[in-house]
């Protein structure tokens, strides 16, 4: 909502470029007649949900419509209602011919982390997937053996804490250069790794002809309990070996050497996996799918509240005695 009654669209000063962008193209959905959205009054959360503003032990009156939730954490999973962002969205294929990808796992990104994995690390003071596997990659490269990892970051990791024994990297990464995502397309495996929650950068990487390695995380997007691991994408971290034991943070060589077998015996599964994958985004991912998604959540969300009609307007009718051009 915008600060004044005769105030331009959502400025980058007061509001997240979620909200730019749900303005944006939610209105160009709504001008094409594409789309037709109910009159609805929701809450629409933002935030990346570190706070979990929508955890069972909040007993809100009304959920949250939110871009990020968790699930499978010990105190129960959030009631957040799962709704599309419209920032990082793109509508184009990006495609590299398989045989002349480079074979290795590839990530650029900034050092965010979640914080939730002390419990499964213990060893690890700092445990995250990004930063430990830009950790790795650089290792590997020093040792001249930089043959499964391309992984690095692209803004100094401020927060490695220069005591050995307080830190699982050993020394600074380096910062590398960003990388567009139709770049993305020439390495055959790409990390899809947590943020502080859940990164929005799958709906990205499943748009390329690539395999799409993920990291298993407690927290949601509104459409990743619809994708399947070794259907949509190959799963790491948090793993189990078959006799139990709980796997180190490095078991994402171990991921790869399984993808390379079947790269060499059975290239056809993998294939599966990327046209899954492509067909998923192509058909529900795209602003347009989102934008439909909105239509149905909303839709939805209004008819759990009888009086929802009376109530937007009455408060439409007090905004306009106010000045504002609605």
């Amino acid at each position: 909502m915008r600060p004044d009654p005769d105030g331009d669209e959502p400025a980058r000063t007061w509001a997240s470029y979620y909200v730019q962008y749900f303005h944006r193209r939610m209105g160009r959905a709504l001008a094409s007649g594409r789309v037709k959205l109910p009159n609805v009054m929701f809450v629409y959360n933002t935030d990346d949900n570190a706070p979990r503003f929508g955890a069972p032990d909040r007993n809100l009156p009304v959920p949250l419509l939110s871009l990020v939730k968790s699930a499978g954490l010990t105190d129960g999973d959030d009631l957040d209602v799962l709704v599309p962002q419209m920032f990082q969205v793109h509508n184009s294929h990006y495609t590299t011919p398989w045989h002349l990808k480079t074979d290795r796992a590839f990530f650029r990104g900034i050092g965010f982390c979640s914080d939730q994995w002390r419990a499964r690390y213990p060893a690890c003071p700092d445990p995250c997937a990004r930063t430990f596997l830009s950790y790795l990659s650089e290792r590997d490269r020093q040792a001249g053996n930089a043959s499964a990892l391309d992984v690095g970051l692209v803004e100094t990791w401020k927060h490695r804490d220069p005591t050995p024994s307080k830190s699982c990297l050993p020394y600074d990464l380096p910062v590398l250069d960003r990388v567009p995502l139709g770049n993305h397309s020439s390495y055959k495996w790409l990390l899809q790794m947590e943020g502080i929650t859940a990164s929005n950068r799958l709906g990205l990487l499943m748009l390329v002809n690539s395999v799409v390695v993920m990291q298993r995380s407690y927290w949601l997007e509104y459409f990743y309990r619809s994708v399947k691991p070794w259907v949509h994408y190959v799963p790491f971290w948090n793993s189990t070996a078959p006799d139990g034991r709980p796997l180190g943070m490095d078991d994402v060589y171990g991921t790869l050497d399984e993808l390379r077998r079947l790269d060499r015996e059975r290239p056809e599964a993998l294939q599966r996996i990327v046209a899954a994958a492509n067909e998923f985004a192509v058909r529900y991912l795209t602003p347009y799918g989102r934008a439909l998604y909105y239509q149905s959540a909303l839709s939805a969300y209004k008819s759990l509240f009888p009086d929802m009609d009376s109530f937007v307007e009455s408060f439409v009718g007090r905004m306009r005695a106010a000045g504002w051009r609605i």
